[in-house]
């Protein structure tokens, strides 16, 4: 299942199906299908696009000060931060989304917490260390004591992740937790983590829309402007896949 999840939005970003479409062309001899190919890759290539996409993913969960947040005995750092078979060790660490991380550490520093759960992410065909013991060696150089670190079991998805926080949360004893994850990924977590009945208030971070402004580079395409629409359709790719399998699990 897990190698369905990686490879749908692979087919379904603009590049995908704009290889597709040039694929039927070949075949049909449609010129039209070039137009459509060329259209779909130049509009997703825009900046003012990709902003308008990252705008929606982040409109539920917006920035908020760590002063807002209530006390509970642990945060839950959710996998995702490094970019995943590149980061061996603690040592040679390629740093994805360090907000995660770093706004767990803060949330110590800032006694909101005492204690720190690192979720042990890591894909079926990955040989390194999972993210959670790389992140837990991280955090002991950043001044964070053993004693008040945690990692779940491997976690491949954030369904995953949910399931085996609440196995880890049920074993401590902790009845509500602070869940730290990226502004467009909370939605999804939020989702996943209330069906599996942990109580939790969200902290998101890693915001990506840069506002509302334009100027002439935002309507000039750019490789940039493509990974950014392509990575805002993942997300909503997945949301869509998590929420059929709800959807299916009530009904059927």
């Amino acid at each position: 299942m897990i190698y369905l999840h990686k490879l749908i939005p692979l087919i379904i970003s603009p590049l995908g199906i704009a290889l597709g479409i040039l694929i039927v062309e070949f075949y049909f001899k449609r010129s039209k299908f070039i137009f459509f190919a060329l259209l779909l890759l130049v509009i997703s290539s825009l900046p003012v696009t990709a902003n308008l996409i990252w705008r929606s993913l982040e409109f539920e969960y917006p920035p908020r000060p760590i002063s807002e947040l209530t006390f509970q005995r642990a945060v839950v750092v959710l996998s995702g931060g490094l970019n995943a078979g590149k980061s061996s060790n603690s040592n040679s660490v390629d740093w994805l989304e360090p907000d995660r991380f770093f706004a767990g550490l803060e949330i110590l520093r800032s006694n909101k917490a005492h204690e720190i759960i690192f979720t042990g992410g890591k894909l079926p065909w990955q040989t390194t260390m999972s993210e959670g013991e790389i992140l837990k060696d991280k955090a002991l150089f950043h001044g964070v004591k053993v004693n008040q670190m945690h990692l779940t079991a491997i976690a491949a998805n954030t369904l995953d992740e949910a399931k085996v926080t609440k196995v880890l949360l049920k074993k401590l004893n902790i009845e509500k937790v602070i869940l730290v994850t990226s502004s467009f990924h909370m939605p999804r977590a939020a989702m996943l983590f209330k069906q599996q009945g942990i109580n939790f208030e969200a902290y998101p971070v890693d915001f990506k829309f840069n506002g509302l402004y334009a100027n002439w580079m935002s309507v000039v395409p750019s490789a940039g402007g493509l990974y950014k629409t392509s990575r805002g359709i993942r997300e909503y790719i997945g949301r869509a896949y998590y929420y059929s399998l709800f959807v299916l699990k009530k009904y059927l």
